[in-house]
């Protein structure tokens, strides 16, 4: 049972105010403990209240394994807490925010199956630790409400550009711990107490290699013939390497280089060191399959009947295998407003783009070929696919995580200052502030 408390206490502060008897037992005087400690505009905060979330706050701290000070020392903030709370809720409530019980009830749903049970065993598990069930319910409530209006705040508040995503990219230039290098290498070895005459011949070859690599020369087929290293076999190659994995002799040398670069000779006592720079990548490239296709939909509807939809691109489908033109046929026939005047030509398509029943179909027929007819949700189709390549996203892919982590930046932001704003305009009086707890 006590890995289910952890469970629970670890979900969006979701252990209900005054729903755990055992946590915060109540005294003899139950006017005393119930007494307000604070108005915020038009509710209030009882002496319980604050009791019990400090309560709910040492029992999360525990489960950590850290330790809250003593209830006096941060019965100030915990307050604070409960104010801010109760000023996001009654915003919320202002501006026509509400959670209807489907709503809640999917939100319970996802709760149940995070906890690996069904709805009735996550109710006994709760019950059995002293969490009243009801209550539980409302807590999420309260929590969906708050989260919906600061979402739409930010939504309405939060926007970066491309230029903000620019900069940042300027500012972290070179900090990438994601990057990887491609790498080849030849060495040119000299042997131990070389003379300056072997130094010199081993220098004017190195040289040599470097100008005929540079000049278009086959790098692998180079580092084969002239190569002392245990990689000459392999046409010098050393794989894909982390900066950290990088050989120390050119580990300053190779972030600065492009691409394609040939390095000039590096002396080392074992002889003229080159090493190429195959290419680049991040760890986590995005290489993303994309299919130019064309098509022609049919849809049935009050004249065309699903049957006759089928049938009418059956007969397309026999007039385009002997030799009909495509295009012609598409913007002759085809229903679909976006495709028909381009002759059914769709672009270059990525997965997940379509729907799941017109995908299957696209990736499945071969370069080339007509696929056979099919149903969508839309009609019926018939495509044909006219290429295939892979485009690196990477970039893009990177562009969308900065976004992000900008985004959450600049959330996090605008909604402490909204908030903070929110806190100075409330009506809020503390009644005893001297020793809240």
């Amino acid at each position: 049972m006590k890995t289910i408390t952890v469970l629970l206490l670890g979900l969006l502060l979701l252990i209900p105010l005054g729903s755990r008897a055992q946590s915060s037992p109540v005294p003899p005087d139950a006017t005393e403990i119930d007494r307000i400690v604070a108005i915020v505009e038009d509710e209030v905060i009882t002496r319980r209240q604050l009791q019990q979330e400090i309560q709910r706050l040492r029992d999360e701290f525990k489960l950590q394994g850290r330790q809250l000070p003593a209830d006096e020392e941060i019965a100030p903030q915990v307050l604070e807490l409960l104010i801010n709370q109760s000023i996001l809720l009654q915003q919320a409530r202002q501006r026509g925010v509400t959670i209807s019980d489907s709503q809640l009830n999917r939100a319970m749903e996802k709760l149940d199956a995070n906890n690996g049970m069904n709805l009735t065993r996550f109710r006994q598990a709760l019950l059995a630790n002293g969490i009243d069930y009801r209550k539980f319910r409302e807590k999420i409530r309260r929590e969906m409400m708050i989260n919906t209006i600061k979402g739409s705040y930010a939504r309405q508040n939060v926007k970066i550009s491309e230029q903000e995503v620019d900069d940042y990219l300027k500012r972290t230039q070179g900090q990438n711990e994601n990057r990887e290098y491609h790498l080849a290498h030849i060495l040119i070895a000299l042997p131990d107490g070389a003379s300056s005459e072997q130094v010199t011949e081993a220098r004017r070859k190195a040289e040599d290699i470097v100008a005929r690599a540079r000049a278009g020369e086959d790098f692998a087929e180079l580092a084969r013939r002239n190569s002392a290293s245990g990689t000459a076999l392999q046409g010098g190659d050393l794989g894909w390497r982390k900066h950290a994995e990088v050989p120390s002799l050119f580990s300053d040398l190779v972030p600065g280089m492009q691409p394609g670069q040939v390095s000039d000779p590096i002396r080392a006592a074992g002889g003229f060191h080159i090493v190429k720079l195959v290419d680049l990548r991040d760890s986590d490239q995005v290489l993303t399959q994309q299919t130019h296709a064309r098509h022609i939909l049919i849809k049935p509807d009050t004249v065309t009947s699903d049957e006759d939809a089928r049938r009418k691109l059956e007969e397309i489908r026999q007039q385009l295998q002997q030799g009909a033109d495509f295009a012609e046929l598409a913007r002759k026939y085809s229903d679909d407003p976006g495709s028909k005047g381009l002759g059914g030509d769709l672009g270059w398509v990525g997965k997940g783009v379509m729907v799941p029943e017109f995908e299957k179909v696209m990736l499945s027929t071969p370069e080339g070929e007509i696929s056979e007819v099919f149903q969508s949700p839309f009609g019926w189709h018939l495509l044909q696919v006219l290429e295939r390549r892979t485009v690196d996203e990477t970039d893009e892919s990177k562009r969308r995580k900065i976004r992000a982590l900008l985004q959450k930046q600049k959330r996090d932001e605008v909604l402490e200052l909204w908030q903070r704003r929110l806190r100075d305009e409330a009506f809020v009086k503390i009644l005893d502030d001297k020793n809240p707890s």
